[in-house]
This record gives C-alpha cells, structure tokens and sequence, in this order.
C-alpha cells in the first residue's frame, strides 16, 4: 500500500555450534495505543504495576500446582486470565509463546 508504519522490534542473537551468529528470538509489532476506559481515569502506579504482576506471578504458581496435583488447571487458567487480563474491557494485545 505504500504506508509507512512505525514498529516496535525485539532481536536476541546466539552464536551456533558452527561458529555463525542467527537471531534466536524476534519479536515486532506496532506499538500499543492505550485508550481510556470510559469511567477509569485514574493513571496506573508503580505500585499497580508490581500488584499485577505479584499476581500474574502468583495465577501461574497456582496452574502449575494444579497440573502437578492432576487438578483442572484449564479451569484454573481460565479463572486467571479473566481476572488479570483486560478481556471483555478493551483491547488485549497478547504475543503467546512456547515454553520448552
């Protein structure tokens, strides 16, 4: 089309066994543009920061412990991603990636 479009970019290089350095990890995308919520003007804190992430953090303890315990850690899954994402409030902009 002939646009011009500004993109966020992430890079990570390793240097292979036959001496040869390749990109390991890329990752772009265009930038977030986050839109208020109708009703929410509060700005989000550092501290609001930390708060969600203690409880990203905490949501995939209680998975794991589910899955090694032979529990529904679908269900448990489901549960965290309704309450820590913003599905249903706007838009989430999710890169899913593969554990090994």
């Amino acid at each position: 089309s002939g646009d011009e479009v500004r993109v966020e970019y992430t890079f990570g290089y390793k240097r292979c066994g036959d001496g040869k350095v390749r990109i390991c990890l890329h990752h772009s995308s265009v930038p977030f543009q986050s839109s208020p919520e109708a009703g929410s003007s509060a700005a989000l804190t550092e501290s609001d920061v930390h708060e969600s992430q203690a409880a990203w953090a905490s949501a995939i303890k209680a998975i794991t412990k589910a899955h090694q315990d032979k529990q529904d850690y679908v269900a448990v899954a489901a549960k965290a991603a309704g309450e820590l994402y913003g599905y249903g409030h706007g838009n989430v902009l999710f890169k899913p990636t593969k554990a090994t």
